[in-house]
């Protein structure tokens, strides 16, 4: 059961590659969210490094994280309890990103202040009509969604439909029918260690199905 929960982070989190091909701010350090994520509450930091992006889930007791390297524009999720991390490339999203219709943002001039910065709600419209009010800072840099990306209907902060709309904004609060999926509660801006961008040694790599992603046959770790 683990195993599916950490895969299908992993999923959520690969939808929303495109977005992240933008340049990141130079803003260094960690923002903590609260949000639901369609399976109960969850907790991640979001840690940011230049254009490397290190996203740490919390959710039912497994403990993932998911490392974007934005030089490459690959991404790894890594299971610390298994030792083992799967990779794959934004290359093959971006054109589905690209083709996808684009949600409609429009800015509400209501502004608030959330973990001591300063954000304005925009309510974003996927395609099918779903609404989503967003708070969008500046100054953190381009925010590389934990998952959706795709428009569609609103299902928890894993899937919303709303990040490819955002553009070089970073979401401080997410709503959604007028409940919270997601919201900063800390934000800290620090120094971060290179090696926390990087897959441990001896991890072994997890592979990946054509239908999905499957334990399939291993390869060799070693770190990056």
């Amino acid at each position: 059961m683990k195993t599916h929960i950490a895969m299908a982070l992993a999923l959520a989190a690969a939808a929303g590659v495109p977005a992240a091909a933008r340049a990141q701010a130079a803003f260094e350090g960690v923002v903590t969210f609260n949000l639901e994520s369609g399976r109960g509450p969850a907790t991640m930091q979001y840690s940011i490094r230049g254009r490397d992006v290190r996203m740490d889930m919390s959710m039912g007791g497994m403990e993932v994280y998911t490392l974007f390297n934005g030089d490459t524009k690959t991404m790894n999720m890594v299971m610390p309890m298994r030792q083992m991390y799967m990779e794959y490339s934004a290359a093959g999203m971006q054109g589905m990103a690209d083709s996808a219709a684009r949600p409609k943002i429009t800015w509400t001039g209501q502004k608030e202040t959330i973990a001591g910065y300063a954000c304005e709600h925009a309510t974003i419209t996927a395609t099918d009509g779903t609404t989503t009010d967003v708070c969008l800072a500046k100054g953190l840099g381009t925010f590389v969604p934990a998952g959706g990306g795709r428009g569609g209907r609103g299902r928890g902060a894993m899937s919303g439909g709303w990040e490819s709309a955002v553009g070089d904004a970073f979401p401080l609060k997410v709503q959604q029918g007028g409940r919270v999926i997601m919201e900063a509660t800390k934000i800290e801006k620090k120094s971060l260690d290179p090696s926390l961008f990087k897959i441990p040694d001896g991890y072994q790599k997890m592979g990946m199905g054509m239908g999905g992603m499957g334990m399939g046959r291993r390869g060799g770790g070693g770190g990056r």
